[in-house]
């Protein structure tokens, strides 16, 4: 570790000076993200000509979470970044995520063989699972990781060593949950990967070619398209594991580690039907389902709705099969809203933390 780190005042209790090019490297990534939201509010949140206009407006949230992640990057010191290599290495070392890695890259390859069960459809069936079975794998991770990450630290008081360094309590909390932001991004670019081999590779066989896999015409996009609207499919992904890697961070510090799980599947399926609660807690008299709401129960209705994340946001498995292109603007107002709810939780998780005593 830095030397200036291992001079400064024990459990972060003094001023820790952060490197000169620590800061500049913080710099520079903050200034591509504002001309990131530069572009986005100028040009990038309009849909292109051929996609889609869902996603054509602009919002609070879409400023909201350029700042989060600017903050997140700026409160990130050098000892942050030494916990987070650690996490990474010490979850790759897991025996059970390394089996669950290994059972998900060989299911993808071999998903092929599932296409008999819908035939004439085998390029949407392929998607269809290789999409939801990596979301599955993925989320799993994201759950029994997120939720082991601070309570044996607790339990084997290892934690009383690490905070008598120069490492105080945010950023212990910021390096373990970039340690496990780390293992996810690395776990999911695996399977991706393996994922868009497997299905270029049926293209090819099931078009009898490369160039034909490749041709656009009416009902078939091309090969091409389908690759990268995949990969914008995969990315989106990674928004949906930081929202419940910070979840089940949270509630590990609330709740057992069985309860903890438990509820995060409980907000997972819950915030992929997000979309049937907004329904619900908006009253539409003329509706036959809400005639029968009591006005307490619609009240109970708007606040799951509120607290819950908008997961349905990340799964757009619907518009990969209808060749429908996932444009940079939903990209963005996705992975806007969920840096903004993983931020409220990442506050909730260090005000549990902070006040702890060991």
């Amino acid at each position: 570790m830095n030397s200036t780190l291992e001079t400064a005042p024990l459990g972060g209790a003094g001023h820790l000076e952060i490197p000169k090019r620590w800061r500049i490297g913080q710099g520079i990534l903050c200034l591509l993200i504002v001309l990131l939201g530069v572009y986005y509010f100028t040009i990038g949140w309009h849909s292109a000509a051929a996609e889609t206009r869902l996603a054509d407006n602009l919002s609070l949230f879409d400023a909201v979470g350029l700042l989060v992640l600017m903050g997140f990057i700026w409160l990130t010191t050098p000892a942050a970044a030494t916990l987070a290599w650690a996490t990474f290495q010490e979850s790759v070392r897991r025996k059970w995520m390394f089996a669950l890695l290994i059972f998900a890259v060989v299911m993808l390859v071999n998903s092929t063989f599932f296409t008999w069960m819908q035939p004439g459809s085998q390029e949407k069936f392929i998607q269809d699972f290789g999409l939801g079975f990596i979301v599955i794998i993925t989320m799993l991770m994201a759950i029994f990781l997120g939720v082991a990450l601070v309570p044996p630290e607790i339990e084997r008081r290892t934690i009383l060593t690490i905070l008598s360094k120069p490492v105080d309590r945010a950023q212990f909390l910021i390096g373990k949950f970039l340690g496990l932001c780390l293992t996810l991004l690395v776990n999911l670019a695996i399977l991706s990967l393996m994922f868009l081999l497997t299905y270029a590779l049926f293209r090819f066989r099931l078009d009898q070619g490369i160039k034909a896999a490749l041709s656009v015409y009416p009902g078939h996009p091309g090969l091409g398209f389908e690759l990268g609207n995949l990969t914008a499919a995969l990315s989106l992904q990674y928004g949906f594991l930081i929202i419940m890697a910070a979840l089940a961070l949270t509630l590990s510090l609330l709740l057992s580690n069985i309860a903890a799980i438990v509820v995060s599947f409980l907000v997972y399926f819950g915030g992929q039907t997000s979309g049937y609660w907004e329904y619900l807690s908006r009253g539409n008299s003329d509706n036959a389902l809400d005639k029968g709401l009591a006005p307490a129960v619609r009240g109970t209705i708007r606040a799951i709705y509120f607290v819950l994340p908008r997961l349905d946001r990340f799964d757009v498995r619907e518009r990969l099969v209808n060749h429908m292109p996932i444009g940079f603007n939903y990209m963005f107002k996705s992975f806007s809203s969920g840096l903004v709810y993983a931020a409220v939780l990442l506050i909730i998780t260090y005000l549990l933390f902070s006040d702890r005593e060991f």
